[in-house]
Parts: C-alpha cells; sequence; structure tokens
C-alpha cells in the first residue's frame, strides 16, 4: 500500500515542470495546470490557497473543475466565495466540483447561495448534488465554528 502511495505522489510530480507547482498553475499547458492542482490539493498546501483561487477563471474547464477540488481538498475557507461564482460556470462537472469543494469546507454561510442557484439550475445532475449539498450544510446553521462542532 505504501508503494502505491509513493507512486501517486511520483506520478503528480511528474506532470510538473519543477517543484515549484504554485507556479505551474501558470505553465502554458493545461495538462501542466492540472498536474500541479491535483499535487497541490493532494497535498493539502495551505500555501497554493490563493494561487487556485486565480485559476478557478482559468480558460480551461479541466483546470477550474480540478482548481475547485484541490481547494476543497484544502478546506479553504476563504475560497467560498470564488467557489459559489463557480455555480454559475457554463460546465457540469465544474459546477459539481464546486459544489463537492462547498461541501468539504463546510461553511453554512454558502446556503443562500446554493437556494439561489437550485432555484435556477436546468440540469438534473447539479441539481441532485445541490440538494445533497443544502441538506449537508444545514445541519451546520447556527453553529460558530463549524470545524469543532458537533451535528445537530
Amino acid at each position: 500500500m505504501r508503494w502505491v502511495a509513493l507512486g501517486m505522489v511520483v506520478a503528480f510530480s511528474a506532470g510538473c515542470s519543477d517543484k515549484s507547482y504554485s507556479d505551474d498553475l501558470l505553465h502554458a499547458s493545461s495538462e501542466k495546470r492540472v498536474a500541479a492542482a491535483a499535487f497541490l490539493g493532494a497535498q493539502r498546501d495551505q500555501n497554493a490557497v490563493g494561487a487556485l483561487i486565480a485559476v478557478l477563471g482559468d480558460s480551461s474547464v479541466s483546470v477550474r473543475t480540478k482548481a475547485a477540488w484541490a481547494l476543497g481538498m484544502i478546506r479553504a475557507r476563504e475560497a467560498v466565495t470564488p467557489l459559489l461564482v463557480l455555480l454559475k460556470d457554463p460546465d457540469r462537472g465544474v459546477k459539481q466540483a464546486a459544489i463537492g469543494a462547498l461541501m468539504n469546507i463546510e461553511e453554512p454561510g454558502a446556503l443562500p447561495s446554493l437556494r439561489e442557484a437550485l432555484s435556477s439550475e436546468p440540469d438534473v445532475w447539479v441539481i441532485g448534488d445541490l440538494e445533497k449539498a443544502i441538506g449537508y450544510l444545514s445541519q451546520f446553521e447556527g453553529e460558530t465554528d463549524v470545524g469543532e462542532s458537533t451535528f445537530n
């Protein structure tokens, strides 16, 4: 099992041009940008949050999707507002990645925007994810420190 995990780290790092993964988020190759976001998310690198937020507006669907996923893995509270913007992205996968990230971050302050998105979302798959996220985050309403709270 340990070798499998090590192999995954090597695979992620092989996709990036050097050890400066945040810099690789700006690489000309979308594949390198995706690999960098994947590595930073898997490492839960708090120092990469600003760079990952910046690439949420990338022209590549894959980069936007992986950056949203990475911010969720890092549980970056400062990414809640930029992730909410992705609820209007034209791509289903980007929306679903943003919704999943918001669930990982566990910020009940996202609920009004999630409910608003639900009222106008045409895609049944995204609707299902929005309903799941609203149900999950609703348990944290009224909590002052979700990370330290118990479930309602």
